[in-house]
Parts: structure tokens; sequence; C-alpha cells
């Protein structure tokens, strides 16, 4: 419940100055009238590590430049060009703008972090492509539907650090573990991100699965077993 998967199409571009006019160029055109395009970065001093992006953000008026330590929210709705973001940075900020965004463009830095996002959510791919050649092996079917009965029942608006959805979240991966199956935290983060989950809670499941793995078992009130998330 309370889920929302991305209705705007996505892209990933390379770091180099190809890739960034590429991004630059995509996010132009899916502008519509009284748009504004949205360049975000970590930290303020970000955009000057990279002289082609600041003149970008300089020298056009439709386009605005905001960062994660500032809260980053949208002034105007609009294409968004995410500079050097890792799955977590998009689960973040799609929390709170989802609503806003036109399309959305990544410039990739670390590839091998970005990968299972890149897999699930299937973007546009722009400038150098050769890092996306190897995708992520995709989910075990039964894994897949598991996540997919857990995306639809946990309420997306509350942290799976606690409460139901952790019970639910927990539970679920538990199940999977004890049966045999194998889970991969960047895997299943990236896949989350790509079906609606925003925020920390991509970043938590990926702890959840972390934490299994050394064998450890997190602690539920109520547990399901697996036949609760595939039928």
């Amino acid at each position: 419940m309370f889920h929302h998967e991305a209705d705007y199409p996505t892209a990933v571009t390379s770091a180099d100055n190809e890739g960034l006019r590429s991004g630059f160029q995509w996010c132009i055109d899916h502008m519509k009238d009284g748009d504004h395009l949205t360049v975000w970065t970590h930290l303020k001093g970000n955009l000057g590590n990279n002289k082609l992006l600041e003149q970008f953000v300089s020298s056009h008026h439709s386009v605005n430049h905001i960062t994660a330590r500032g809260g980053a929210y949208l002034g105007d709705p609009g294409p968004v060009l995410m500079a050097w973001a890792d799955p977590n940075d998009i689960a973040k900020f799609l929390r709170f703008n989802g609503n806003q965004i036109r399309a959305l463009c990544v410039i990739s830095w670390d590839e091998k972090r970005l990968q299972p996002w890149v897999s699930a959510e299937q973007p546009e791919l722009l400038g150098d492509t050769s890092a996306w050649q190897e995708q992520t092996q995709a989910l075990d079917p039964v894994v897949e539907e598991g996540m997919k009965s857990l995306t639809l029942r946990i309420n997306h608006n509350n942290t799976i650090a606690a409460g139901s959805e952790k019970d639910d979240v927990v539970s679920m991966l538990l199940a999977l573990h004890d049966a045999g199956y194998a889970l991969d935290g960047p895997t299943l983060a990236g896949w989350a991100i790509a079906h609606g989950w925003t925020g920390g809670n991509p970043a938590q499941l990926e702890k959840y699965v972390q934490a299994i793995q050394r064998g450890s078992r997190p602690r539920v009130r109520r547990g399901y077993g697996l036949a609760t998330w595939t039928t």
C-alpha cells in the first residue's frame, strides 16, 4: 500500500563530457512549457568540481541547482539531473519530489554501486555505456514474488526500521533465507528503489540483508511463513 513507481522516463549517463552533454540534452528534450530543469548535487561546492556542469547551470535561466544538504526539494516541476548520485541518494530524493519530476537522469560515478538500480530500473543509457554491459543477476522468481508482495503490504510512508513494517520486512527476508534462497543487499535495494521504495527504507533493507548474511536474526514481534509471500 501507499507506494508509487515512477511514471516518468529515466536515464543514466557517464560522467565524461560526452555523457554530461548527452544528459543535458536528454533533460532539455523532456521539458514542457513552464518547466525548470533542476540539477542536484550533494553539496553546493560540488558544482565547482566540474566546469561543464557549472557552466550549464549558470548560463541557463531555467536551470535550478539544489543540494542534498539543503533538503533537495524541487522548487519547480521539470526534469532532474542528479550529479554523481548513488541509489540511496535517489531513494531519499524521490521521497518528497516524485510528483514534481518530469524525467530523471543520473550522472554515474560509482558504477558498481549504481549497477543494481540500473539493472532493475532499466533507464535509457547515455554517453559511454560500456559500464552497463554486464547486468546485475536477476532476482530469483521466488525472491522477486516475495519483494512484490512486501511492496504491496507495507506502508511506504513509514520507516521499516521499527513497528509492523520491520516485522513484515524482516520476516520475509528470514523466511527466504531459511528456505535457502540467496539474498544480495545491493540487488534488493536497487530493485526496491525501482519499484517505489523511497527515503531511507532501501538502505535499511540492505542493512537487514547484511545482518542476516552475518548470521544475525533481527528480532520481530511476529513472523510469516514463506507461503504468505508467494501466494
